[in-house]
């Protein structure tokens, strides 16, 4: 096999679905894990990607997906392996790595020397550094606010987080532990201790909009409770 050769699909079931219009698997294969090849684009991929650009490595198709639709990419010497699985517009960079069952999703992004594994679950999430997600590990973006989790540092984490949360450092959440913000604030946690960064928007008083107004008069509930509250 020359050099650059695309190897045949690993997937054969997927392949009779959906046919990989996005990428190829070539025979460039890891200095320290052979088994793992880089792709190369075989169309345009977002802003960035050009047909014809190598991108990191993968064990097979079932590893990246090709949904037409999908830009999810692996950058530089980045690696998903195993089971794991990068889709919905989620990248990878640097030496980032998914392995084990991990899912890296809804346009996540791991940088550096970050890792997901086991059965991590990325959703709107951005990790850099050496940070890790292990176990059952779920980093999720809070719909309600946009605000995404944020891991750096050298911080290891095994719960859950959700929304606007920034875990640094060597901070360290165990598997039972769980942080959730659904305001605009953003929380931040290292082995230093903990602290919130307020939103500079809340300092500023401003008219409701007639669509908030017709949506809350569709939650009977939410304005019961605030009738009840005038009645105190």
């Amino acid at each position: 096999m020359e050099a650059g050769q695309a190897i045949p699909a690993s997937n054969p079931i997927r392949e009779e679905c959906v046919t990989n219009e996005k990428y190829e698997i070539t025979d460039i294969a890891h200095e320290q894990y052979p088994f793992l090849h880089r792709i190369r684009a075989l169309r345009d991929i977002g802003d960035e990607v050009k047909a014809g650009d190598l991108g990191g490595f993968v064990e097979s198709e079932a590893n990246l997906s090709y949904e037409q639709r999908d830009d999810a990419w692996i950058f530089n010497d980045a690696i998903v392996a195993g089971e794991a699985v990068a889709d919905k517009n989620a990248v990878l960079r640097g030496n980032a790595l998914a392995c084990g069952c991990a899912y890296v999703s809804r346009d996540s992004a791991m940088f550096d020397r970050s890792r997901a594994e086991d059965d991590a679950y990325l959703r709107g999430a951005v990790m850099r550094d050496g940070a890790t997600a292990s176990g059952n590990a779920m980093l999720q973006k809070e719909e309600s606010t946009g605000g995404s989790p944020v891991l750096s540092g050298n911080c290891r984490v095994y719960g859950t987080v959700r929304g606007a949360v920034q875990i640094g450092g060597n901070a360290v959440l165990f598997g039972n532990d769980k942080i959730e913000n659904a305001s605009r604030d953003t929380f931040v946690l290292t082995e230093k201790g903990r602290k919130v960064l307020r939103d500079p928007s809340r300092d500023v008083l401003r008219p409701v909009e007639p669509e908030e107004k017709a949506e809350a008069e569709q939650k009977p509930e939410k304005s019961a409770k605030k009738r009840r509250g005038t009645q105190r």
